[in-house]
């Protein structure tokens, strides 16, 4: 397992969290296009419809405002467009057996969310961060983890990853950074499926 792989989760991962508030669409389109451009090519995965996406948003009169506007819009503020809690997508609800089994996989592996991080165990973000924390292991030798990895993947990433991209579909005729996170998305899927 190469350690790019475990930079490629943990920056997706991080663009599925809120960003900082003072970060612009602009700014965070654009590093987020750099990283996943740099990244997909060290690691041979085509990164080519995400990157477009990122740099179409990036060269929107709407890129002016605050990225954490857009996330929002689209994550946080009632009604919630999309979800990032994957209950939803796995068995139609929240705190359920999937985000039970979830914190177990975390516990056995003696993985813990970072002390920032205040949302429930199934958010995309902490799963992404937590295949990326195995893939790193796995990078250092650690076959075990690179068999966690892939375990976790097919047993729940797998299962939400569409789902959350149709939801993001859905979402872009009332959302601009829908788009941007269905491309996210599509290519989270097929990073995982060349990765793991």
């Amino acid at each position: 397992m190469r350690p790019e792989a475990a930079d490629l989760l943990y920056c997706l991962a991080a663009a599925f969290l809120p960003p900082p508030a003072e970060l612009t669409g602009r700014a965070w389109c654009h590093a987020l296009a750099v990283d996943l451009d740099e990244l997909g090519a060290e690691l041979e995965l085509d990164a080519a419809a995400a990157v477009r996406a990122l740099r179409q948003m990036a060269a929107t009169p709407a890129a002016d405002e605050p990225w954490l506007v857009e996330f929002s819009r689209l994550f946080l503020v009632p009604p919630v467009a999309v979800t990032l809690n994957t209950g939803i997508y796995l068995e139609g609800g929240l705190g359920g057996a999937s985000a039970q089994m979830m914190t177990q996989c975390y516990a056995a592996a003696g993985f813990a969310p970072r002390e920032d991080f205040h949302d429930l165990p199934d958010h995309v973000a902490i799963q992404l961060e937590f295949v990326a924390v195995l893939l790193e292991r796995a990078a250092g030798g650690d076959a075990d983890a690179e068999a966690m990895a892939a375990e976790f993947v097919d047993g729940f990433v797998r299962h939400w990853v569409e789902p959350l991209r149709l939801a993001c579909e859905r979402a872009a005729d009332r959302n601009r950074a829908a788009s941007v996170y269905a491309s996210l998305a599509a290519f989270t899927r097929a990073a995982l499926d060349a990765l793991v």
